[in-house]
């Protein structure tokens, strides 16, 4: 069976942006096979990018296709019939069936609650991302200025996906047609980095440590305070980088 999800479904508005969200669900005791799956959007058009998530029972194969002298989006998804009855059915998706024909699990008919989402899996990373700061600051310490910002656009990086599960929990959404305008706190604004201003780009990365370890504060039970050591270890270095060591 093969269904329609999301913004291209008859009655919902699209833009230039909107993708085509179509899951292909396989007959009971068949078996996933990936290179079929993912050679069968070749005669579609030219491939210009393309990032494959897999499951145990599932391929997500998101790709931008040029068909028609246009970029299209093209998000497809191929699962067993288990994964369908046991996880795909139960979201909380619309879908229009626009191929073969499969009975719906009741559970999906009657419709279940969404459970919230937590920061739990972002627990074990916690060590990682403060490793990196740390590395970061030696990095700028030493005007290594190239390797520093690939750090330092990491821990953006980092700060931003706590945003935004925080606000998948605020807004109870998962699937985001549109934002809210949304904005850097102004400690942390990207205008306020100085490239070739070493004492600047510290005092950002504190500013950053401040409003990580907030979000966290916030959001992981049991978790313990960093940013005071972090703010030292800069505090240190800028005293070495004006020769005061």
């Amino acid at each position: 069976m093969i269904v329609l999800r999301g913004s291209q479904q008859t009655g919902v508005q699209v833009d230039l942006w909107s993708d085509t969200d179509i899951l292909m669900i396989l007959h009971p005791k068949i078996e996933i096979n990936e290179d079929r799956f993912i050679h069968a959007h070749n005669p579609i058009g030219n491939i210009l990018g393309s990032e494959i998530y897999r499951g145990l029972e599932s391929i997500l194969y998101r790709t931008a296709i040029e068909y028609e002298s246009s970029i299209h989006l093209l998000d497809s998804s191929l699962c067993t019939y288990n994964e369908w009855t046991s996880i795909e059915a139960l979201k909380d998706q619309s879908f229009t069936v626009v191929y073969g024909h499969i009975e719906i699990p009741t559970k999906a008919v009657m419709g279940i609650a969404k459970s919230d989402l937590s920061f739990s899996p972002y627990e074990n990373e916690i060590n990682k991302t403060w490793f990196k700061f740390t590395m970061a600051i030696k990095k700028f310490a030493r005007k290594d200025n190239l390797i520093g910002m690939h750090l330092l656009l990491d821990l953006i990086r980092e700060y931003l996906t706590l945003e935004m599960i925080e606000r998948d929990i605020r807004e109870k959404t998962n699937i985001h047609r549109l934002g809210h305008s949304e904005h850097l706190p102004a400690s942390i604004k990207l205008s306020n980095i100085e490239e070739t201003n070493q004492e600047g780009l510290l005092n950002y990365i504190a500013n950053l440590a401040h409003a990580y370890d907030q979000k966290l504060l916030d959001n992981v039970s049991n978790y313990k305070s960093r940013r005071n050591k972090i703010s030292e270890y800069i505090d240190e270095s800028i005293r070495y980088l004006r020769g005061e060591h």
